[in-house]
């Protein structure tokens, strides 16, 4: 998107930059990745006259996706960039339900790789509702925060904090979705030798939505098993993410669950440590598929 055409400029910028030191050359990598993920949405409380997920609307999704990040560091400064994709495979035609979301983001800032890393980010996308009465089009979402890294011998600690916020429904936005919206992140990352790492995540993201500006609290967590094969650039993984909706107005509530297996390739860094200490390791929250599920069964 808009940000992730700024990434080859800035990475311009970077190689136009004085050297550092003798040893600060630029210096890339990335990743790259497939998944495949089941979606399930279970209402809380249903009312039998009123439910959350009406009888036409799809509760459980099969998606496919993927996901590219790339790191240009010189010296202690370095930029990545990212982008990712997935689209519904199954119940696309149901009421309300989640089509699929593109977006991209970019990072700037400083790191060490003993220390830790502090730099800030911001991220555009846009998601996709299919609205049987045809109202909710393709909309755009954006977010900006600030974001560090803590550095232990096995242990990483990643922070994030930000706003979150959509395209204005007079420029073709999707009245229903996440607006005006705070969000905080903390990521842990455990690696067990160089190339088995397990990571655990939660998230908490408040905001508003529909027409009549309805408060409406997310809190998230997940979990993600990584393995890399010792010597190539493969890794498999399998990664859980789950999400509460609370309407608060309405009071309509919702769990998510997600399961998602896949591929990852890596270039540049020889492990998934060295990649989490030197490479392309930062990434944004999951706002476009938290709008999948507030512009779609939650509205």
């Amino acid at each position: 998107m808009r940000q992730t055409l700024a990434g080859p400029f800035l990475v311009g910028a970077l190689l136009a930059t004085p050297a550092l030191g003798a040893d600060d050359g630029l210096k890339l990598s990335g990743t790259a990745e497939f998944i495949a993920s089941y979606l399930h949405l279970n209402a809380i409380d249903d009312a039998a006259d009123s439910p959350v997920i009406q009888p036409e609307e799809a509760g459980t999704l099969w998606t496919l996706g993927g996901r590219g990040a790339l790191d240009a560091a010189r010296g202690a400064l370095h930029l990545q960039t990212d982008f990712s994709g997935e689209g519904t495979v199954h119940n696309r035609h149901s009421d309300d339900t989640y089509l699929g979301s593109l977006g991209g983001g970019l990072h700037a800032g400083w790191r060490d790789p003993e220390l830790g890393s502090l730099g800030a980010f911001g991220s555009m996308g846009q998601f996709e509702i299919n609205d049987l009465d045809g109202k909710d089009p393709t909309s755009f979402a954006w977010g900006v925060g600030l974001e560090g890294q803590i550095f232990f011998d096995p242990v990483t600690l990643y922070l994030q904090s930000g706003y979150l916020d959509r395209e204005p429904v007079s420029s073709g936005g999707d009245k229903d979705a996440l607006k005006n919206a705070g969000f905080a992140r903390a990521v842990g990352r455990f690696f067990i030798g160089d190339d088995f790492e397990i990571e655990a995540e939660g998230s908490y993201a408040q905001g508003k939505m529909d027409p009549d500006g309805d408060n409406v609290l997310i809190p998230g967590w997940g979990v993600e098993l990584d393995y890399r094969l010792p010597g190539t650039p493969i890794a498999g993984f399998l990664r859980y993410t789950g999400a509460y909706y609370f309407q608060d107005d309405d009071t309509d509530k919702m769990l998510e669950n997600r399961i998602g297996f896949g591929l990852r390739a890596y270039f540049g860094q020889p492990s998934l440590k060295a990649n989490d200490r030197r490479g392309a390791s930062l990434d944004l929250p999951r706002y476009l598929q938290w709008n999948g599920v507030i512009a779609g069964p939650l509205e």
